[in-house]
């Protein structure tokens, strides 16, 4: 494994442990085993000797990859990886899976004549690989030893399940898997029902001070430190990640997935967010508007209206964008110089007067808006999109780019 800083399991299997603990309630049923581990606030097992781990090294004929090896010593198995593993394997349960289900045939048929070298170990991986899966909710989970992660001896993980519709996932090693797991339970933990516990803990807080950092980098320019601090966190589920992450991505010409989760529904930002997401609606879908209707899921009437309202507007071309203050005011001078052909003066207009741009509400990190009028929009380009971003706007100082090459490529609105 190649990490930043060395990897331990003990303090992150017990980290684990305990938020998973703190997750639940105190009435709930729950298994003896699962009430055990709660009271314990340990998910795991004892470790295994070294005897043990060596027993089954000698009955699969393989020495085990570091990663897998040195967990086992702390913890000889596993309960609740992730939402959907309920037991993951240890020295007793630990198997050549030997395509047991099938599984190696059925990717082979979505094969096509000529598959690559990794298509091809992605299917042996079935046959050949050792399985971790003891209970799951239909989730296969094994180790390659034909597919070294690295120089290191490790092995990859390959994870899959027949109700996710998608291929099977890919890890490096077994830490990858098992961080990938934990950063899925958060996930699944981060919103609350009603009668559950606050989801919040040493992580949630780490990563909710990093979103915010996060949020003001993006603010000042520093947008490529911002959108890693944001992934980061979007993949545990933390509240206001993706929505703000998708103010950047969209700004970069990404469209995919980005819906501004939150932040779109709530009346304060969808005057900005609503034109560019009802923009990419209308520009992939014809007459089917029940995927807009979901992104709007728990949106009061009004934004729900203005985004049919919008909706209209796109498609009719007469969606015109509009800003408070002096950056709206550049916004109806560089509108009216994309008119008469100036498409290079109408984005120095744009972002001469972008530090002037005021957001709408701590999380809003960019003018989205314009992306969707038919006059500005088509001024966005890869490198439009990233001076945009690298220019400090909101309050925050700093020196703008210099100004993006008029040759512009192909427009990304």
């Amino acid at each position: 494994m190649t990490h930043e800083t060395p990897f331990t399991w003990e303090p992150f299997l017990r980290d684990w442990s305990g938020e998973w603990a703190d997750s639940l309630t105190d009435d709930a049923t729950r298994p003896p085993a699962d009430e055990s581990a709660r009271r314990d606030r340990w998910l795991g097992f004892p470790g295994a000797s070294e005897e043990r781990i060596a027993a089954l090294e000698e009955r699969l004929g393989r020495r085990l990859p570091p990663s897998y090896r040195e967990f086992l010593a702390v913890s000889d198995g596993w309960r609740h990886a992730g939402g959907f593993i309920t037991v993951l394997a240890g020295t007793a349960e630990a198997r050549w899976h030997e395509d047991a289900y099938g599984l190696a045939e059925t990717f082979e048929d979505f094969l096509d004549d000529d598959p690559s070298p990794e298509e091809l170990r992605d299917v042996e991986a079935w046959r050949r690989g050792l399985q971790l899966d003891v209970e799951s909710d239909a989730t296969h989970v094994v180790l390659d030893p034909g597919d070294d992660g690295d120089e290191g001896g490790e092995w990859a993980v390959y994870s899959w399940a027949s109700w996710r519709a998608a291929p099977p996932e890919r890890f490096p090693d077994f830490a990858a898997f098992m961080r990938s797991m934990h950063r899925e339970f958060h996930s699944l933990r981060a919103r609350t029902a009603d009668g559950e516990p606050e989801f919040v803990n040493a992580t949630t807080r780490r990563l909710d001070a990093q979103v915010e950092e996060a949020r003001v980098r993006a603010l000042g320019g520093d947008w490529e430190r911002a959108e890693r601090a944001l992934d980061e966190a979007k993949g545990y589920g933390r509240p206001r990640a993706a929505g703000l992450g998708d103010q950047i991505r969209r700004l970069l010409g990404r469209t995919y997935l980005v819906y501004y989760e939150d932040l779109v529904t709530d009346p304060r930002y969808a005057p900005e967010l609503l034109p560019p997401l009802v923009a990419e609606h209308a520009a992939r879908r014809h007459g089917d508007d029940s995927v807009l209707t979901h992104h709007l899921r728990g949106a009061a009437d009004d934004v729900v209206a203005l985004a049919y309202t919008l909706l209209e507007q796109v498609r009719a071309g007469t969606y015109r964008y509009t800003a408070a203050g002096a950056f709206g005011e550049a916004v109806d001078r560089a509108r009216e110089s994309a008119r008469s052909g100036d498409t290079d003066g109408a984005w120095r207009t744009l972002t001469d007067a972008l530090p002037l741009w005021q957001p709408l509400g701590p999380d809003h990190v960019a003018p989205l808006g314009w992306v969707a009028d038919p006059l500005l929009g088509p001024l966005l380009t890869p490198e439009r999109g990233r001076a945009l971003l690298s220019t400090p706007r909101g309050g925050q100082a700093g020196t703008p780019p210099v100004h993006a090459p008029t040759s512009a490529p192909e427009s990304l609105s």
